[in-house]
């Protein structure tokens, strides 16, 4: 009986452990060794950029909010992001992923291809309101 049990918690962490990778059941991410494309915010943003943070993906909460790279099945994502803009008071997070859904989010909706990373920041308009940036894709790279 004990056998029976300590297999039956080893399947269940096994299982756990694959939907934690998986994002909590998110289909659009996928293990380095499956074909994909690379999003990421890693990239230092540049004097006119902020730093962006992924929070959604194809309308599910990454859980994970210190990732700074994901992969990514190749394909149509709608990405989800919250901006940590730098200002006389100090940095301040724009848009909390606990507070906004992805519906209040500002996104992006782009065709991911196999073998490229996207780099992700915000950017603030010219009329220099931080609560109005958008995210901006401000480089991307084929890989290896």
């Amino acid at each position: 009986m004990t056998h029976l049990f300590r297999i039956g918690m080893a399947t269940g962490l096994a299982l756990a452990a694959t939907y934690a990778f998986a994002g909590g059941g998110d289909q659009s991410l996928v293990s380095p060794s499956q074909p994909h494309a690379i999003i990421s915010t890693a990239q230092p943003p540049g004097p006119n950029y902020y730093r962006a943070k992924i929070v959604w993906l194809d309308g599910n909460y990454l859980s994970n909010l210190h990732r700074n790279a994901f992969w990514v099945k190749p394909g149509r994502h709608k990405i989800g992001f919250s901006a940590i803009i730098n200002s006389s008071r100090g940095p301040a997070v724009m848009l909390s992923p606990a507070m906004s859904s992805p519906q209040n989010m500002p996104t992006l909706t782009l065709d991911l291809k196999q073998g490229y990373s996207y780099y992700f920041a915000a950017k603030i308009p010219k009329s220099h309101n931080p609560s109005q940036w958008k995210p901006v894709v401000i480089k991307t790279t084929k890989s290896h």
